[in-house]
């Protein structure tokens, strides 16, 4: 939990110069949930977005986790980072990233790496560069908050929050809440990457301000207590 708060550092870190140059190219960091249901006036596969993304993409290019790679604070997948058309050819044609790995996948395998990254715990986050009026995604990342230079910079050094946009928020059934009814239930807190949710003496405090709508603890609920809606447009 600690490294989920402003003013953690690891021993190995990127350091804030770092992270504040990568975070100063980006427009906007948008927060994809995983493949479960929004509720709202009507039900909505939250995937239909990355879907789309995929399905529209010319060439689609996946690489290792650079900051994975170079930070290794845990053991989450690195084959996770996708491009989509130009980024992609840069991808593959950069001589600097070949250590990364960069390959072309079809659409299938495309969606099998973003399915696989969720399994695994990790935030799906679609970038949009600062100089880019028309707004197209052309990066997503499956990201952890121990490793990942932006969502570290955001959440362990305060950089440029407003960057990360939410489009979903939790809730939770306390009636249903394994925590809430028997005790012993930690799943959705270490889920969580954005410390939004937290157990201490034996109950459930949520922090809505922090919630981002990953729906990582909606997927993992083991009772089915946490459900996940839209955010008023």
């Amino acid at each position: 939990m600690a490294h989920k708060e402003q003013g953690y550092r690891f021993k190995i870190d990127y350091d804030f110069d770092h992270r504040k140059k990568v975070i100063d190219g980006i427009g906007e960091v948008v927060v994809i949930p995983v493949n479960t249901e929004i509720k709202k006036d009507q039900t909505v596969l939250n995937f239909d977005r990355v879907k789309k993304i995929v399905d529209t993409s010319r060439k689609i290019t996946v690489m290792n986790c650079a900051c994975r790679t170079d930070l290794k604070h845990c053991d989450s997948p690195v084959e996770t980072c996708m491009t989509f058309d130009e980024k992609a050819e840069e991808m593959l044609s950069s001589e600097d990233l070949q250590r990364l790995k960069p390959h072309p996948v079809t659409r299938e395998e495309a969606l099998r790496v973003l399915e696989m990254s969720a399994a695994a715990g990790l935030v799906h986050l679609a970038y949009i560069d600062k100089d880019d009026s028309a707004k197209k995604i052309h990066t997503i990342c499956s990201c952890c908050s121990c490793c990942c230079e932006v969502l570290g910079g955001i959440l362990r050094f305060g950089l440029a929050p407003h960057l990360l946009k939410a489009s979903a928020y939790s809730i939770t059934d306390e009636s249903k809440c394994a925590q809430v009814r028997t005790g012993g239930c930690t799943v959705c807190e270490s889920r969580c990457h954005f410390g939004a949710r937290k157990i201490k003496d034996g109950s459930l405090t949520f922090d809505k301000s922090r919630c981002h709508g990953c729906g990582l603890c909606v997927s993992t609920c083991p009772t089915g207590a946490i459900t996940l809606h839209q955010m008023a447009v």
